[in-house]
């Protein structure tokens, strides 16, 4: 579920773009996350997830008729190596988007190198509120609850 609505949300964004390559092409996706190390055993489960949203996704046509083709890179949880991906994912791949990080501090490296490339950036699990409250984010979505709002679900007294 929570692979569909981020790809809803990538598509989204790209269908509203302006800049739409030709009809044939794939919509590419560059996806950045920490599928080794520390966070591999929340984004394994993701990552099949997301690749079975894609594959749906297809197999009814696609998005306005182009496929989707998404392109994994490993970070290794490291932010310079998040950083380093998401650089050659839009200027080697041409990705339309990046999207992932599971990890808060290669979240916020990725979010300042997608601001100041001016490339759109879909959050998918970072926990922390630095991406969409209190930094002047104008590239990065969040697809996830913040830690707000899941601490908002919890009881205020035990046994309540």
């Amino acid at each position: 579920m929570r692979s569909r609505r981020l790809l809803f949300l990538i598509t989204a964004g790209l269908a509203l773009s302006s800049a739409a390559p030709a009809a044939a092409q794939p919509i590419k996706i560059g996806e950045i996350n920490s599928y080794s190390g520390i966070g591999a055993a929340f984004t394994g489960p993701y990552k099949a997830g997301v690749e079975m949203a894609v594959e749906e996704i297809n197999a009814k046509g696609g998005v306005l008729g182009r496929k989707l083709e998404v392109v994994f890179r490993d970070d290794k949880g490291q932010p310079a190596e998040a950083v380093k991906h998401a650089q050659e994912l839009v200027e080697s791949e041409k990705v339309a988007l990046i999207a992932g990080t599971f990890l808060s501090n290669v979240g916020l490296a990725v979010s300042d190198w997608a601001k100041q490339n001016k490339v759109m950036f879909v959050v998918a699990e970072s926990l922390t509120e630095a991406l969409t409250w209190s930094r002047d984010t104008t590239t990065p979505c969040a697809s996830g609850p913040t830690p707000t709002s899941r601490g908002a679900c919890w009881p205020r007294r035990p046994g309540r």
